[in-house]
């Protein structure tokens, strides 16, 4: 036996060891990390470990048939928000075969068309893996040359289409040429400039009061061993204002003193926020705070699920065994930590998990902290930096000392997680960044609370002004109004105005 041949059966072992746990972490259970074909984009770095959250195929399936079940899911995860932006370009447009000519040059049938995931070398802002140009597949030619009857636009190239206040593929609800010349010749800043919503007092929600008769002693009883400065800090809460007492997160199973001291939780579960602020909730875990929370995220697959998807429905339990034994699935973390961060931190803001109580003092509910000083204990970047020298936090002084009425002060919160009215009273939205990209999003719910839509239109597409958190106003102007109010007459009523 010869020495050459001792090293190709060494390495014909090694390669189908390899391989073979490669294919067993990919099929069966364990991290599949290092098999990532490239860094995972924005926020779904978050659970990238939980792979079957996107790709949901059986192991064997047809390429169509993957492409298909997981474009299926990006529908899934985004589908209210598309809903709320009235998508501009809704997937059952492109399946029309009508559109069939248009499928080789960007087939938006599928999302994944424009939005690869894996792909940082390419990767655009909103997670765009097209070149900037791509509105030239559809709009250059025929019918939809938009030079055709847009002379404005005539000397334009199409990777100007998306510039700020111009055109987003998806969400137009500020952008749509009625609306531009609905609202075109306001003045830049309202008469009375207050954001009505947070302006109003938020009305308890039915069902929460308890009855203060029966569960006053709950309420106001001393509770042995417990901090008085927190009772106190508690009784100038709005918890208090409400009837919920400490048993109500400490011992909410409690019916009786005794029951809740027998009862007590230390440090109650996020859940037990979530039992009343359900919205918040919901909208909290699907923002990048919280997302770790989506109740889409794939849980660990299981050693015995997984054999079975491969035909093999009653597998020896031995085997079982000694899978979970050399493979297991790694559990996603259930919340997101400071460290793993894409943006600007301060150094002493590592290591914080993200949950209810980073930001809001559970005791003091100060709502004010929680609009402003959470923000900022965290966030390092330069528009963060700029803002306790801008006019907004003026305004929001202003309003704290009692010289501007309720709404009139403008916090971080008021931009990024604005209050919205829904069929059970007004929330605030938790989803940070529902409103962020394309920054366009915050015009309508943010921005005309206060100023004109052109104002808000050259503000937003001001990099500098942004950055130095709106000190000043905006150095360029974006025709956008003035190319709508010449092509078409001033409108009655239509859609979404």
């Amino acid at each position: 036996m010869t020495r050459t041949f001792l090293l190709w059966v060494l390495w014909s072992f090694i390669t189908v060891l390899v391989a073979g746990t490669a294919m067993a972490r990919l099929y069966v259970a364990g991290d599949r990390t290092v098999l990532l074909p490239g860094q995972t984009a924005g926020v779904h770095h978050q659970i990238e470990i939980a792979c079957d959250t996107c790709h949901t195929s059986s192991p064997f399936a047809s390429v169509g048939k993957v492409r298909k079940d997981l474009n299926k899911t990006c529908v899934e995860c985004h589908k209210d928000e598309l809903k709320a932006a009235n998508d501009s370009h809704p997937i059952k447009k492109f399946k029309n075969p009508r559109k069939a000519a248009y499928w080789e040059k960007v087939d938006a049938r599928f999302c994944t068309t424009c939005h690869e995931e894996h792909r940082p070398e390419v990767t655009l802002a909103g997670m765009v893996t097209l070149p900037g140009d791509y509105c030239v597949a559809c709009h250059s030619e025929g019918e939809q040359d938009v030079r055709v009857d847009r002379p404005s636009h005539a000397g334009l190239s199409f990777d100007t289409c998306a510039t700020a206040g111009c055109h987003n593929f998806h969400d137009n609800k500020a952008l749509y040429e009625d609306f531009l010349v609905k609202n075109a010749g306001q003045e830049w800043l309202a008469e009375n400039p207050t954001h009505a919503l947070a302006a109003t007092r938020r009305q308890p929600r039915s069902g929460n009061a308890p009855d203060p008769t029966a569960l006053k002693p709950l309420i106001l009883a001393p509770i042995s061993g417990r901090s008085e400065e927190l009772v106190s800090r508690w009784a100038a809460s709005g918890h208090a204002t409400g009837e919920v007492g400490c048993a109500a997160c400490h011992a909410p199973e409690a019916k009786t003193l005794a029951e809740a001291e027998t009862n007590w939780l230390n440090r109650p579960a996020e859940e037990v926020c979530a039992s009343c602020h359900k919205a918040e909730r919901k909208s909290f875990s699907i923002g990048r705070h919280g997302m770790r929370r989506h109740p889409d995220t794939a849980k660990p697959r299981t050693v015995q699920k997984a054999l079975k998807g491969f035909g093999w429905k009653d597998p020896p339990e031995t085997l079982v065994a000694m899978f979970e034994t050399l493979l297991q699935d790694p559990a996603p973390p259930a919340t997101m930590t400071t460290d793993e961060a894409r943006v600007a931190l301060h150094g002493d803001a590592v290591g914080r998990e993200l949950t209810c109580n980073t930001c809001h003092d559970p005791h003091a509910q100060n709502l004010a902290e929680a609009a402003v000083g959470a923000c900022l204990s965290c966030h390092d970047d330069g528009h963060s930096r700029a803002y306790k020298s801008s006019p907004h936090f003026a305004l929001w002084e202003q309003e704290l000392a009692g010289s501007l009425q309720p709404g009139q002060g403008v916090t971080c919160a008021t931009c990024h997680m604005p209050k919205e009215e829904t069929s059970k009273g007004i929330v605030t939205n938790h989803n940070q960044n529902d409103t962020l990209r394309p920054n366009e999003k915050m015009i309508r719910p943010v921005c005309m609370e206060c100023h004109g839509l052109a104002f808000a239109i050259d503000a937003l597409a001001d990099p500098d002004l942004i950055a130095n958190n709106f000190t000043g106003k905006p150095v360029r102007h974006i025709e956008s109004i003035d190319w709508a109010v010449n092509r078409v007459n001033q409108p009655g009523t239509g859609a979404n105005q």
